[in-house]
């Protein structure tokens, strides 16, 4: 397969011609360090911390540069992504099982994060939970994967400076619990950092509400002719492994991390599309505690892609020329690869990391 293409001076132009800052703060750093914890309420006090980081970049955006127009309706009316967005950075090792409102999701992004791990960015918009959660702190790649869904709210727990100051210049509406603890809880029975967890229409409220998906080239329908039949997908990043098998009863693709069923509330979280996004991965500026670099997923610029549905995949390429237009999907021919309606897990995988199909 070609290796992905990438325009990282267009990402950075694009970030900054929408960049919207709703409040400054002091945030921890991208570690398993938590927060000092604040009594176990719905309403706590806001937090400041410090840790040693990399100062945070300023650039200057290009006066070219012009943010995206607003759409006089929602992208999509009706299904996956029909409400206003809350985005929510969500933790995905074996310490946050069992992860919380996860299911309820319309759209998680599986990212590769420092030392191998991999971080969720899950989206909500049909449907809210009661709680998400164990909510985690922010990465570089989530500034860019959300500039296309527009001004949405983004829930997390912190940052370093370096990345807040990438992520604020995103169009998004920082909703985080290091700006304010105001809908986000300390649950008793799990330790910190895996014990946090957000109420959904709590952080809608407190954005002052949230806009509908702008379009992020996902497009449902019936399944395109041809594919090949596909009973599931496995890839393994250096330090996590996740599988979606398909499931014909429930026409879901079931997950499992690291060798275990993925369960929220109760049920096994499952996808109605599983999309096999191949990336170029490269190392921030931005260290965590350990040294470790944090891996940036380069997701404007071209690359292979796959799409699984209904018990088989498609086989075509991605492509997004700027921060803030959609994704295509299309096969060889370039006609739009569709999803079935449902959720939609994209797994952000690095060119030349082995992804096994069948």
């Amino acid at each position: 397969m070609p290796s992905p293409r990438v325009f990282t001076s267009a990402v950075l132009g694009g970030l900054l011609s929408v960049g919207l800052l709703w409040g400054t703060s002091g945030c921890s750093a991208e570690t398993g360090t938590p927060a000092p914890n604040p009594p176990s309420t719905t309403a706590l006090a806001p937090l400041t911390t410090s840790a040693a980081s990399p100062a945070a970049p300023t650039p200057t955006a290009p006066a070219s540069a012009t943010a995206p127009a607003t759409p006089s309706g929602p992208a999509y009316p009706s299904g996956t992504l029909s409400g206003p967005v809350l985005a929510v950075k969500i933790d995905n090792t074996a310490a946050a099982r069992p992860r919380v409102g996860l299911g309820a999701a319309d759209v998680v992004y599986v990212e590769l994060v420092e030392g191998g791990l991999t971080r969720l960015l899950a989206v909500y918009a049909s449907a809210l939970p009661a709680q998400v959660g164990p909510v985690r702190s922010a990465r570089e790649t989530d500034a860019v994967l959300l500039a296309n869904y527009g001004t949405v709210a983004f829930g997390y727990s912190g940052a370093s400076a370096y990345t807040l100051g990438i992520i604020r210049a995103g169009a998004a509406r920082h909703v985080s619990y290091d700006l304010s603890g105001a809908g986000y809880q300390r649950v008793a029975g799990r330790s910190a950092p895996y014990n946090l967890m957000a109420s959904p229409s709590a952080l809608l409220a407190r954005a002052g509400g949230s806009t509908y998906a702008g379009d992020v080239g996902f497009r449902f329908g019936p399944a395109p002719a041809g594919g090949t039949p596909a009973a599931g997908v496995r890839t393994a990043y250096p330090a996590a492994r996740i599988e979606l098998r398909w499931d014909a009863t429930v026409q879901r693709y079931l997950v499992w991390t690291d060798g275990r069923p993925e369960l929220s509330d109760g049920a096994q979280v499952g996808a109605a599309a599983v999309v096999v996004q191949t990336v170029r991965s490269t190392p921030s500026a931005n260290r965590d505690v350990n040294g470790q670099p944090t891996p940036v997923a380069e997701v404007v610029g071209s690359g292979p892609v796959r799409v699984l549905r209904d018990g088989k995949a498609f086989s075509g390429t991605w492509s997004r020329s700027t921060a803030t237009s959609p994704t295509v999907f299309a096969d060889a021919a370039g006609a739009r690869l569709t999803f079935s309606a449902g959720p939609v897990w994209v797994l952000l995988v690095p060119s030349g990391q082995d992804v096994s199909i069948g």
